[in-house]
Formats: structure tokens, C-alpha cells, sequence
């Protein structure tokens, strides 16, 4: 007979829906002497291999019923699982019902992630794969870890049956597999939670669990003196962002300029050829053309400068033409949708360089989370959708149907830019782009300059400010520089101010009515 520590393993229960490996491990179990019990399709495959199984009907004398849901849930099962085996009152109840108790639990769990998260099933296919008989096997089998070793994964066969073999079962291997159960557990039941909150509307639950596995060390975060990992939805097959084509491995930095790069394009949902130039999640330029090179091109002229050793995105295949131009430059990144085999001949002779595909699934986010000390801040995703029947022209002057171009163009631009935001736009993309400072006239001079720098006219472009603008002195600089027209929120004490001051430059200016405001 077998030990597991000092305890002779006489009985064991494999109940399991990943029969992966069970059939040899049981075949180990049963050449050892060991009885053992088992439930419907598991107890049936090992039957159908030759191997001496006993139902657990045959141990409770109580039928499986309701299509299975009710097998296991019996106190002759339970006190056998339960029993400490040191402790003589537990063994005296033991003996005076008449129940043995069990030295080995062999269990896995229906898998409830994998069919709530296919998106192919009803509700009632996945409420059927929430277990309850196999979760409370093992965690009564883990709490008594002391008397029973207990198998949660096929992956841990293959040691267990080594240290079967070699009378290696000792205290410390099984408080290892007893924590793998609580931790099993702990994911299903968030699983379970995440399920029950999407499906019932609740947007942010009272208590907030995130399931998530560390997927990988990173080099380090922000700088080199911060450690950092990437960790993966525990459960989710289908969560990475990218795939990486080529290039070295992608910085902490880099993930979060990625992100920003594919949103500024995606969410421009434009059939026209569209490129980002990205750099620290702010764009340095955005351009649209007939081909991809010439919507590159329209980018970097906006800012030839800061895009050094930035990301660039695009929404369209990158070919020969295409690879050949984007060589010209040192950049980190490149994001398309797909890239030709002369195209990647071309750009994989810079070995750093990382090439890209984005993965839509991966990339849709219904919250954004952000720390705050030991605690998090939790905010639902912006919709990127716009009602634009909602758009009010507050000036006396209004826009030419050509202007919407450039006016919807600058609105899109201007909401992946860090406020204090304001993006000169014309119908070809970007012009000039000021992000990030303290005051918003601050950012409308940084854009002038940015575009005159640029040597690209101002005549006839507009702005888009992701706020309100709190004062006048914007629009006063935005009619020195030949702008002619104004899209933004609205919202302010003072827009009666600034709409005067559009009327008194004949700029037109439309209010959305919505804030684009990021932090």
C-alpha cells in the first residue's frame, strides 16, 4: 500500500471534466491497492480502460440525480474528506457512522471561464458549468490538507505519481497543492462574481476582484530604477493587445504609447488611409492621404522633430513603398493591420525595431483603472461615439460644408491628446498640436508654434479644444494666426465671452456638448 507522509493511502475519489492524464494516474492509484470511488463520465472512462472503480453512489447509497448536479454533496463523502486523521475524536465519529476516511482527492472544475468567455453560449449552458460539488471537495480536502492530498490540476500528475513512487509526499508538498486549490477556487468564484455583475447591469460592483496571472518580468517601468511585469486576465485566451512580429522585447513605455497609438487611429474609423506619429501617448502628428506614405508624410510634417524615436500607427498594410520611408527614421514602434513579406524584409533589418499587429479583441476596454496610494480609481471608458445631431453652431457665422471635414477630423485628434489639450487641424490631419500644459492659451501658443515651425499655413484651419475654454484669450490667438473656426465642449461661465469673441474674428464655433478631458 501507498504512502502519502505517515498516512496509508488506502481510498481516493477522481471526479474530474479535464480527464487529460487520468487514466494512468489511476492505473498508478489502482496497481498500489488503492480503491477507488468516481462519478458519471470520469467513472466511466476509467471502467472502459479496465480499471476497478467503485461509484460513489455504491459508497453513499444515494443516486446521482438532477442531470448530475447532486452526486458527490453526501456527509459519507464529506466526513471521509473532512476527518483529521491525528485527532482521535474526529476518527471515534468516524467509526460510529460507519464512514471511512479518503487519503486521496483527484478533482478538476467544469470550466466556467472557457464557456462564459467563448461568447457562444446561453445563459443557462453557462450557469450549468457553475460546480458546486467539486469546489466544496476541494477546499474541504485542502483545509485538511494534513490527512489528504489533493490533485486540482492534470499538470500535477506527473509529480505526484514521482513522489508516490519514492514515498515523497511530505507536509510541504501538500500545503503547495492545497494552496493551488483556494487559488483555483478564488478565480472561479471571480469568474462566477464577473459574470453574475455584467449579466444583472451592475456597472461598479460593491467589492472588486481582478483575476489576473503575471504574464511576464518587463526590463523595468517608467525608468530604469522601477521594476515591472505585465500581468494577463487569468482565464482570457484572447487578451493580448499585440502580436509582435519582430523586434525586442516591448518596454513598459512602450505598451502604454501602443495603446495610445492604436486608439488615435482606430478610433478615427476612417476608410481613408490614416497615420499617427505618437510619442509619450500624445500625438506629434496626424495625417490622412491616398496612400499610406503620403498620410506618413503628412504626419511628420506636422512635427518633424518630436516623433524621434516614437511610434508610429497606421490603419492600413504597410508595403515596399511604405517600409522603404518609415526605414528613413528611428523609430520604437510601428502598429499596422498587416505588413507584406518585402515589407517585412525591409523594415526586420533593424533588429530593435518592433513590428506590430493589433489585436481588436485585446484591445477593448470597458473601464480604466489608475491607483491612488494603496487604493484604485475606477472609471468607466469613455464612448468614442459622438451624437452629432447634438452639435450646436453658437456663432453667427457657420461652417461651410467643407469645414465639417476638418472640424470632425480636429474632434477626433483632440480626445487622445493630455489636456490641457488643442489640436489645429485641417482636412488633411493635423497641423499643430499643443498637449499637457497648465493653462489652455499655454497649449494654443505651443500649437501656433508647433505649425509655424512646421512652415504649414494656418489660413482657414480650426481648432478643437478637449474642454471649455475658460476664457477669451484663445480664440484671440487662434484669429491672429488666421484660424477660422472653433469646435469644443462648451460648458464654461464665460461662454458668452468667448462666443463674442468668435463673432467679433467672423470665426464660426460649434459646442459638442461633451468633455474629452484627459488627465
Amino acid at each position: 500500500m501507498a504512502q502519502i507522509g505517515n498516512t496509508e493511502v488506502k481510498r481516493a475519489i477522481i471526479s474530474v471534466f479535464d480527464k487529460q492524464g487520468i487514466v494512468p494516474l489511476a492505473e498508478k492509484l489502482s496497481s498500489h491497492g488503492i480503491e477507488i470511488y468516481s462519478t458519471g463520465g470520469t467513472y466511466k472512462k476509467l471502467e472502459e480502460a479496465g480499471i476497478k472503480v467503485l461509484k460513489i453512489s455504491e459508497l453513499t447509497n444515494f443516486p446521482e440525480i438532477m442531470n448530475g448536479r447532486v452526486k458527490t454533496l453526501h456527509p459519507k463523502v464529506f466526513a471521509g474528506l473532512l476527518a483529521d486523521s491525528s485527532n482521535p475524536a474526529h476518527m471515534e465519529d468516524l467509526n460510529n457512522v460507519g464512514v471511512e476516511p479518503f487519503q486521496l482527492v483527484v478533482v478538476n472544475l467544469y470550466p466556467f471561464s472557457e464557456t462564459y468567455r467563448s461568447g457562444e453560449k446561453q445563459e443557462d449552458e453557462i450557469i450549468e458549468m457553475i460546480d458546486i460539488g467539486g469546489p466544496s471537495m476541494l477546499r474541504a480536502s485542502a483545509k485538511n490538507f494534513k490527512s489528504v492530498a489533493v490533485l486540482s490540476d492534470p499538470d500535477q500528475y506527473t509529480e505526484f505519481i514521482e513522489r508516490l513512487e519514492n514515498n515523497n509526499i511530505d507536509i510541504y508538498y501538500k500545503k503547495k497543492l492545497a494552496a493551488s486549490v483556494f487559488l483555483k477556487t478564488a478565480l472561479y468564484d471571480a469568474e462566477i462574481i464577473d459574470f453574475f455583475g455584467k449579466t444583472s447591469g451592475e456597472t461598479f460592483p460593491e467589492i472588486l476582484f481582478q483575476a489576473h496571472k503575471k504574464n511576464s518580468s518587463l526590463r523595468y517601468g517608467e525608468n530604469p530604477d522601477q521594476k515591472a511585469a505585465i500581468y494577463s486576465p487569468a482565464n482570457q485566451v484572447d487578451w493580448q493587445a499585440f502580436e509582435q512580429l519582430h523586434g525586442k522585447e516591448i518596454s513598459y513605455n512602450n505598451y502604454i504609447d501602443c495603446i495610445a497609438a492604436y486608439k488615435i487611429v482606430a478610433e478615427m474609423k476612417s476608410e481613408t488611409p490614416v497615420c499617427a506619429n505618437i510619442k509619450h501617448t500624445n500625438p506629434c502628428g496626424v495625417g490622412l492621404g491616398n496612400s499610406g506614405v503620403e498620410a506618413y508624410k503628412r504626419a511628420v510634417k506636422a512635427d518633424s522633430v518630436s516623433y524621434f524615436g516614437g511610434i508610429v500607427s497606421t490603419n492600413v498594410e504597410i508595403d515596399r513603398k511604405f517600409a522603404l520611408e518609415l526605414k528613413k527614421s528611428f523609430l520604437e514602434c510601428i502598429i499596422a493591420p498587416a505588413y507584406t513579406d518585402e515589407a517585412l524584409t525591409i523594415l526586420t533589418k533593424k533588429k530593435n525595431l518592433r513590428l506590430l499587429i493589433p489585436n481588436v479583441q485585446g484591445l477593448l476596454s470597458e473601464k480604466c483603472i489608475r491607483d491612488y496610494g494603496k487604493g484604485i480609481l475606477l472609471q468607466e471608458t469613455q464612448d468614442p461615439e459622438d451624437d452629432e445631431n447634438s452639435w450646436q453652431i453658437v456663432t453667427e457665422r457657420k461652417p461651410a460644408e467643407k469645414d465639417l471635414v476638418a472640424l470632425k477630423l480636429g474632434w477626433k485628434i483632440v480626445k487622445q491628446v493630455k489636456s490641457n489639450a488643442i489640436v489645429i487641424a485641417n482636412d488633411s490631419g493635423s497641423v499643430g498640436i499643443g498637449a499637457g500644459q497648465m493653462s489652455r492659451v499655454d497649449s494654443m501658443k505651443v500649437a501656433v508654434r508647433k505649425s509655424r515651425e512646421a512652415g504649414i499655413s494656418l489660413k482657414n484651419t480650426i481648432i478643437a479644444s478637449d474642454a471649455f475654454f475658460p476664457f477669451r484669450d484663445s480664440i484671440d490667438v487662434a484669429a491672429e494666426a488666421g484660424i477660422i473656426g472653433v469646435i469644443q465642449p462648451g460648458g464654461s461661465i464665460r461662454d458668452e465671452e468667448v462666443i463674442k469673441a468668435c463673432n467679433e474674428k467672423n470665426m464660426y464655433m460649434i459646442f459638442t456638448g461633451k468633455r474629452v478631458f484627459k488627465h
